[in-house]
């Protein structure tokens, strides 16, 4: 009996082919082609397109793995076993390739040798996951990276550092001058359950942004063929502004409960150095742990401080930080962009006007105080752990036009005082009401106002600098009343 083959693949096999017309020899859209035979079941057509691409190709590893799954489905463990040795021959940590012979061994009855080559997979690729092959296994991609050395995984460095030379991991050969044995404070690799606790579900508003990033890192890991197959690339650079409070560290700290790859958070404190070409080397190290440990998000919150504009410093010391700066993203172009740099600031008007440059901060969103929508997700996220009676959201969305998310955090942080304090003295707890919140709102001021003022004021905006173009729009757009 032949497989049928479900209206909506049908419909992507088509384009697909369609594509094909246009570009035969494109090796990405054959690779992803099989890909969808394969998943649809149709080993032979999969295998005809696999081996055509190893005619155009012959040393093509994604094609060589696709017949050895072809191999696998049709049965031939042996056939499968082979051919991804022979891949692994060639690149022995291919994470692909350890899952094939991972599930090959299961099927043979070699469970011990099934874990074995599913832990080096997980080893070798931070964002792999397979839970069906998981519970046979009875072993997470977790569980395997759990007790990982640095030796264990060539292509992801681990992070555990020793400072004590009679530790048997202290090396002091491999630290040398450029290392200064610098360890990331904010780290987070995949299965971390620290990472999870902050997730885009928890940022109300910033649609445009949250998909930003996941087209930029979360597809490029989902799709991988899909994005070759249009010449795209995991990475980039985002540059994030706005004013202060509208929930900019927020969304950099749910990118780390988003992302299926490593995250590393850099503060200031870990760049800046008194001493002389420190800050630079410092820099260089931090996008050197990012690019070890790709695909990796790397985030830098204020990043004005690294980018200032070098017509308005000085010091030599900072203008050779920002030069510094600008040459570790241009090393990130071509093949090495799997790093995506986020960057966030409240003065986009102090960033040197390199950073925007095509390769580098190439897209820049700005995130303004949040709309009627966001600003109901925002307060329904701030009321859902404290005792409030009858909540009207959109009552108090309307009572909070132009407050940013942190001016509703203090709305609803001080109602919860002010009834704290009454429950104290009358010895008998009670609610948060409506009309608390409400009076709340009443007496306060939008904080964003004097970041608008100040902005209006300066030549950049007066002379219309493309990077205000979105301020602009968000000023003349009509208030609802």
């Amino acid at each position: 009996m032949c497989a049928v083959t479900p209206p909506r693949q049908m419909s992507r096999l088509s384009a697909i082919r369609e594509a094909l017309a246009q570009s035969p020899q494109n090796i990405s859209l054959l690779l992803l082609f099989a890909r969808e035979c394969i998943d649809d079941l149709r080993v032979d057509e999969a295998r005809e397109v696999l081996e055509s691409v190893l005619v155009i190709d012959p040393g093509q590893i994604d094609a060589q793995l696709g017949i050895a799954r072809v191999l696998y489905l049709q049965g031939d463990l042996s056939g499968a076993a082979v051919r991804a040795e022979r891949v692994l021959q060639r690149d022995p940590n291919y994470a692909p390739a350890h899952l094939l012979l991972s599930r090959v061994s299961l099927g043979e009855g070699d469970k011990a040798r099934a874990i074995e080559h599913f832990d080096r997979a997980a080893q070798a690729d931070g964002t792999l996951s397979d839970p069906a092959l998981e519970r046979e296994l009875g072993r997470t991609a977790r569980d395997a990276r759990r007790p990982a050395t640095p030796a264990a995984s060539e292509s992801s460095p681990s992070f555990e550092f020793s400072s004590d030379p009679d530790s048997p991991d202290y090396d002091v050969d491999s630290l040398g001058e450029e290392d200064f044995d610098w360890r990331p404070e904010t780290f987070y690799a995949p299965g971390d359950p620290e990472r999870a606790r902050v997730t885009f579900q928890d940022v109300g508003g910033m649609d445009q942004l949250k998909e930003e990033i996941r087209l930029k890192i979360i597809y490029p890991l989902q799709h991988p063929d899909l994005y070759k197959a249009y010449g795209r690339k995991t990475g980039g650079g985002i540059m994030i502004y706005g004013p202060p409070g509208c929930g900019k560290t927020l969304i950099l700290r749910a990118v780390a409960g988003e992302v299926p790859c490593n995250y590393l958070a850099v503060g200031l404190h870990e760049i800046f150095d008194p001493y002389w070409g420190s800050s630079e080397r410092n820099l260089h190290q931090v996008f050197e742990t990012a690019r070890a440990n790709a695909p990796c998000v790397l985030v830098f919150d204020e990043i004005d401080s690294l980018a200032l504009d070098r017509r308005n410093v000085r010091e030599a010391q900072l203008r050779n930080l920002v030069n510094q700066f600008l040459h570790e993203l241009d090393g990130l172009r071509g093949d090495n962009q799997r790093v995506l740099v986020i960057g966030s600031t409240n003065q986009p008007s102090q960033i040197d006007p390199a950073f925007r440059r095509p390769g580098r901060f190439d897209q820049a969103i700005f995130v303004p105080p949040p709309d009627d929508k966001a600003r109901a997700q925002i307060i329904e996220l701030l009321a859902r752990d404290k005792p409030i009676s009858h909540l009207d959201t959109a009552a108090l969305v309307r009572r909070t036009r132009e407050f940013s998310g942190a001016d509703l955090k203090w709305v609803f942080d001080r109602a919860a005082e002010l009834t704290l304090s009454a429950a104290i003295q009358s010895g008998k707890s009670r609610p948060i009401t409506m009309d608390l919140l409400v009076q709340v709102a009443g007496s306060h001021s939008p904080s964003a106002a004097s970041w608008f003022e100040g902005l209006k004021s300066l030549p950049q905006f007066a002379a219309e600098d493309s990077l205000f173009n979105d301020v602009r729009k968000f000023l003349n757009a009509p208030r609802s009343k």
